[in-house]
């Protein structure tokens, strides 16, 4: 292999891990995403269950403490009839928790109640603001350093699969030179059949975008209504 050559595989390959941390750093967006709605969706369900049983236990209770002739030991009734009695009100109770725990969910998921939606999120919202803000300093770190602020690769083609095409063919020593490597890139993406295993959107491209959105409250409350899985 040529010099030009092993020096543009060093620099291709010093992209490629360059680009494999940037895309590491934009997961940790999608999994703080994912994890702020389970940390909503936790809350809802836990409030949802503590006060949809809670009430039946209590109904249970005075049913008990004023059946005086089950409580008492001096029944006017069998004790079969008193099982059967209790039984029938533990079981519709039961029913009546399962009913509210569905119908306080959705209660507790809109903005109908001042311990709704928008206030869990208000709630929570600094604790994955400032995540999101140490992420998008990580971002921005990466986005700085020299192998990406200064690079002759075009933007379009920093994703791994297009560097990951342009090392292969230097490698196979193909091409000579990173600039003739680029060239064949562009007549392979010609191919509509080949393109979509060739190319991406840019890592740098989707980190702009990060960078540039909206990291406030609302964005966070959009996520909600976005979200197929809080709509359930």
């Amino acid at each position: 292999m040529r010099k030009e050559g092993k020096i543009a595989l060093g620099y291709c390959e010093e992209v490629m891990k360059t680009l494999e941390v940037l895309e590491e750093t934009l997961n940790q967006f999608e999994i703080l995403k994912i994890e702020f709605l389970e940390e909503i969706q936790h809350k809802i369900d836990y409030r949802s269950a503590l006060l949809a049983f809670a009430l039946p236990i209590v109904g249970l209770f005075f049913y008990l403490a004023n059946d005086f002739s089950f409580i008492e030991g001096q029944p006017e009734r069998s004790i079969l009839e008193a099982f059967l009695g209790t039984f029938i009100v533990s079981f519709s109770l039961w029913a009546l928790g399962v009913f509210l725990n569905g119908l306080l969910k959705k209660v507790f998921g809109s903005d109908t109640l001042p311990m709704g939606r928008k206030a869990l999120v208000k709630q929570i919202f600094p604790k994955y603001s400032r995540k999101r803000k140490e992420l998008v300093d990580d971002v921005e770190r990466i986005l700085d350093c020299q192998t990406l602020r200064n690079t002759p690769i075009p933007e379009r083609y920093l994703n791994l699969k297009s560097i990951g095409y342009i090392i292969q063919v230097l490698k196979l020593e193909e091409v000579s030179s990173l600039q003739e490597a680029v060239k064949l890139l562009d007549l392979e993406v010609k191919n509509s059949r080949i393109q979509h295993s060739l190319t991406a959107k840019a890592s740098t491209l989707r980190a702009a975008e990060i960078i540039n959105g909206d990291m406030g409250q609302l964005f966070f409350e959009d996520l909600l209504k976005t979200s197929p899985h809080m709509r359930k």
